[in-house]
């Protein structure tokens, strides 16, 4: 099978995940939990659109559009490959807004790698980080947005040579 194939496979079924587990979070929350925490936890919807283009087949995941919190999962990269790269794109209706990106791996260093990015009206605004190959490996990527209304897109790569 393609990597290209597996990649655009593994991204949709991993959207699926994550809104499941955010689903149930958000509809199960603890006692100690504020309606202001329940509705950051609360998940997104698919967008209609892209706002991220497709990466090619370097891609490993690939979520062309999405409105508000989200997120994916992926245990698809080479650990002893090359750096893993995660680029969000944003951009919101009304006001300016902003993403935060949390990618946690599964092995090597659990650290969990963040970055915020400005969400402006009408402006697609773009962010990358880079993550060592073996943080790449088995992955979880989190996208949380300071209003409902952001929309965004995120690929996650890593060049095969």
């Amino acid at each position: 099978m393609k990597r290209t194939r597996l990649a655009a496979t593994a991204a949709a079924a991993a959207v699926l995940t994550a809104t499941a587990v955010t689903t149930a979070s958000a509809d199960s929350p603890s006692p100690a939990a504020t309606p202001a925490a329940t509705a950051a936890t609360a998940h997104g919807t698919p967008g209609t659109g892209q706002v991220i283009p497709y990466p090619g087949p370097d891609g490993l995941i690939w979520i062309p559009e999405w409105i508000g919190n989200g997120g994916a999962v992926t245990g698809g990269a080479n650990p002893a490959g090359l750096p893993v790269t995660v680029t969000l794109a944003c951009l919101t209706t009304d006001a300016p807004a902003e993403a935060r990106v949390t990618f946690t791996a599964q092995y090597g260093d659990p650290t969990p790698v963040t970055f915020t990015t400005p969400c402006l009206p009408g402006t697609t605004t773009t962010a990358t980080t880079t993550v060592t190959p073996e943080q790449g490996r088995s992955f979880y990527v989190g996208v949380q947005t300071s209003t409902p209304d952001v929309h965004w897109g995120l690929t996650v790569t890593q060049p095969e040579s």
